[in-house]
This record gives C-alpha cells, structure tokens and sequence, in this order.
C-alpha cells in the first residue's frame, strides 16, 4: 500500500454487537505512514448511517487512523477553524478495500482552541452493559481518553493546527 492517493471504497464502522453501525463512501488514503498509521481525505463523502439516513459531509476533513491505538481522529476544516472529532474505537482492520473498526461508543470534541468535551457517555454506559463489553475493552477505552487529553494538552501533532493544515496541502499535491 505505498501508492499515494489510492482509493479505498468505504471506511465501516460496527458496534461492538457485530452490527455496521455507518459507513462512508469513496474516501481516499493520502499516505500511510512510517508506522502503518492511514492518512484518509474526507470531501464530500456520502454517509449512510444504520437507519438507511444517507447524508454527505459538508467541510473537508482529514482522518487520522491508527494499527495499534484505540481510537481514530478525525480533523474537520469548518469556516471558522479546525475542529477534531475523536472515535474511541478499535485499532482499524484494512481489508477489501475497507477500513474496519469497531466504535466504542465514547467521543471527544474538541474545538480550535483545544478544549474538549466528552460525549455519549450514556450510550457508553448502556452498551457497556447490554454487549457485556470486557474489562479489558473498557480500561482501553479510558485509557484512549486520558491519552487523547495528554495529546491535546501538549498541542501536538494532530492536535497542531499548523501540522494538521501541512498535512491537507500534501494531500492536495
């Protein structure tokens, strides 16, 4: 996978049950880094969610994805600012043309002056409980967010505006 600009089909996510809980539709990897981490290009995207809603993203946005970490990133290029959405969720599985994971329910906003706010903690909380989720999954889970708040406390590397903006002009190459 060292092509540049490869497309890749859909990006699925499921819920812990097995269940495909949204999938996005003609989304292109950038680059895939040194450490196997997938650098994928949001414009335009069609999304289904598992209600059959389809709806198409409405900003650009860059999507960091990560082999070992529990959680992706996505960064959304608003009118005003960056703006970063974090998954909690399964390190992504590359298979037939699609990334797979597996969202655990808990999100971070996080807004282009670097605060945050957690969300879904209800739905974490009910799936935790009905999916019988382990104890393993849910210490990695909190493990994820205290990391991701380490990572935009220290204003780097994604959560760098300046990186994050380098990263979408490469892309654009």
């Amino acid at each position: 996978m060292n092509s540049n600009k490869q497309k890749v089909s859909t990006v699925h996510a499921y819920k812990h049950n097995g269940n495909l809980y949204r999938a996005w539709e003609n989304v292109r990897i950038s680059r895939l880094s040194n450490d196997e981490s997938l650098i994928v290009i949001n414009e335009e995207v069609l999304i289904t969610e598992f209600n059959g809603r389809k709806w198409k993203t409405t900003e650009p946005a860059i999507w960091f994805f990560y082999p070992n970490q529990w959680f992706n990133i996505i960064c959304m290029f608003k009118k005003d600012a960056i703006h970063y959405y974090c998954n909690i969720a399964s390190p992504f599985l590359l298979e037939d043309n699609t990334i797979k994971y597996i969202d655990y329910d808990l999100d971070l906003k996080v807004f282009n002056d670097l605060s945050y706010k957690i969300l879904d903690l209800r739905e974490f909380n009910r799936n935790r409980i009905n999916w019988s989720y382990s104890r393993e999954i849910v210490e990695k889970v909190w493990e994820s967010i205290d990391y991701l708040k380490k990572l935009i406390k220290s204003n780097d590397g994604v959560f760098n505006h300046d990186y994050v903006k380098k990263v979408w002009e490469d892309s654009k190459k």
